[in-house]
């Protein structure tokens, strides 16, 4: 079965970044532009991992997040931010890994190797 990310970004170039390295490896890739249409995609389709930005207009990456784990505890979750002095409280608060821009073409692969291949 093939494996499907949720990526919520509000950069339109990040977000179809992202759909390139998905396509490359066969990976489904629905994509959100903001916090509210995440949790709308979430709620319609399983994921094998979700990738949240940490600053989105309406909710942010760590409020969906936590709307995430009250139904999919178990969920990976992949948090970007640009703001490197929130690493720690956003690990801490639940996501598995935690990329800070600007993301290179490198760590896009990894994150999908990562939690996907």
């Amino acid at each position: 079965m093939k494996k499907t990310i949720l990526y919520a970004e509000d950069e339109y170039t990040n977000r179809q970044i992202m759909a390139i390295q998905c396509r490359k490896i066969g990976v489904e890739c629905v994509l959100a532009s903001d916090g509210e249409e995440a949790l709308n995609q979430y709620r319609k389709k399983h994921f094998d991992v979700v990738v949240l930005d940490q600053y989105m207009p309406g909710l942010n990456g760590d409020e969906v997040a936590k709307e995430i784990k009250k139904t999919h505890p178990d969920l990976p979750l992949v948090a970007i931010t640009s703001d490197d002095g929130c690493v720690s409280r956003l690990k801490s608060s639940g996501f598995d890994n935690v990329y800070v821009k600007p993301l290179k073409t490198e760590d896009y692969k990894e994150l999908l190797e990562t939690f996907l291949i």
